[in-house]
């Protein structure tokens, strides 16, 4: 039985594989500006390594390029999150290769795939065939996948990194509203636009866009600038970890807007609304699934401009949600816990157990 210096085999790709290279990769891979690499992969892998195992991290990109890993060398190997610019074969002779050398094969979902582009949907379809083990980041993204494995997924969520902050509400003559993320998720917010403009009429705000550099989104806040401005107005701040961690700071509300009706937003994780919450920060967000335990420390609502005038009205309420929320995210998503939950599992599945 693997006790300790289990092996752990990482394919990561494109940024993934940019962070994980070098001396330190597993305190890189905590800064890459990617979530699905930085609140997974790199929350397991730090505690696999600092509980005493051996991560080695690579790029599928490479395969039969010269360079290749002794698979016979792995217990486990893990697939982080595959993108629509991935070649398809290489990915997939890596995951067949590892097997083939007798390591246990782990596939990480955190976005449904059987929605995404077609490079996607073919590599999960192959590799879900082949795997032992499927992990996911929500319930409900367990349950889109049961019809596409073999075995129920195992549920790990998104770890929050990084200290928590003293909750703060208290909203000058302009009220601050920042939404950040990638930017895929903005026509969400833009579909919430008009009641945001109602809210302005009333109640100046200033809306903080933090995402990734880009020309469309420029055109975006101009397109709200233009005619809004001063009631409402808006600015594109470039995503950085430390942009971020900044412009929360400066808000009062954080806008998190989806559709629970949405495959690919379905089974989302809760890590921005925990993320706003751990800044000390309110959410205003939609009722996707993994968002309900977070009920009472956050407004849930498909009308966001109901729930900015509900915080506005309720300021004493927000401040002890926003505690009541720390509480719950301190319990459920550190990353201590939730690598341990990384470092179980992958024993167990590296111990055929």
């Amino acid at each position: 039985a693997h006790l300790f210096q289990v092996k752990a085999l990482w394919l990561a790709g494109g940024t993934a594989a940019m962070f994980a290279a070098g001396d330190y990769p597993e305190e890189r891979i905590l800064e890459c500006p990617l979530a699905s690499v930085r609140l997974r992969m790199g929350a397991a892998a730090r505690e696999w390594k600092r509980r005493g195992n051996e991560n080695f991290f690579w790029d599928p990109a490479l395969y039969g390029s010269g360079g290749q890993p002794d698979w016979r060398h792995f217990d486990v190997c893990i697939v982080a999150k595959y993108f629509f610019d991935f070649p398809v074969v290489p990915w997939l002779d890596a995951c067949r290769s590892a097997k083939r050398g007798q390591a246990r094969l782990v596939i990480d979902i955190c976005d449904y795939p059987f929605e995404k582009p077609p490079t996607v949907r073919a590599f999960y379809s192959e590799a879900l065939k082949v795997c032992d083990a499927v992990v996911v980041n929500s319930e409900r993204m367990a349950e889109l996948m049961v019809p596409h494995v073999r075995h129920r997924p195992h549920v790990i969520e998104d770890a929050i990194l990084g200290a928590m902050v003293d909750a703060a509400f208290a909203p000058a003559e302009r009220v601050e509203l920042l939404w950040f993320g990638h930017p895929t998720n903005l026509p969400y917010l833009d579909a919430a636009f008009d009641a945001l403009a109602q809210f302005a009429a009333r109640r100046s705000c200033r809306l903080t866009i933090v995402t990734e550099d880009g020309a469309a989104v420029k055109r975006w806040i101009d397109s709200i600038n233009e005619p809004f401005a001063p009631a409402l107005q808006a600015r594109f701040i470039p995503w950085s970890l430390q942009s971020l961690r900044t412009a929360l700071q400066q808000s009062d509300v954080v806008l998190i807007p989806s559709d629970p009706s949405d495959p690919l937003k379905a089974g989302a994780s809760a890590n921005r609304i925990a993320e706003a919450l751990n800044a000390g920060r309110f959410p205003v967000a939609s009722p996707l699934r993994s968002y309900l335990p977070f009920a009472e420390a956050a407004w849930l609502g498909k009308e966001l401009g109901d729930g900015i005038r509900w915080a506005l009205a309720n300021q004493d309420e927000v401040l002890s949600r926003i505690r009541r929320g720390q509480t719950l995210v301190a319990a459920r998503l550190a990353a201590d816990r939730i690598g341990g939950q990384w470092v179980d599992l992958l024993n167990a599945i590296a111990n055929g157990t």
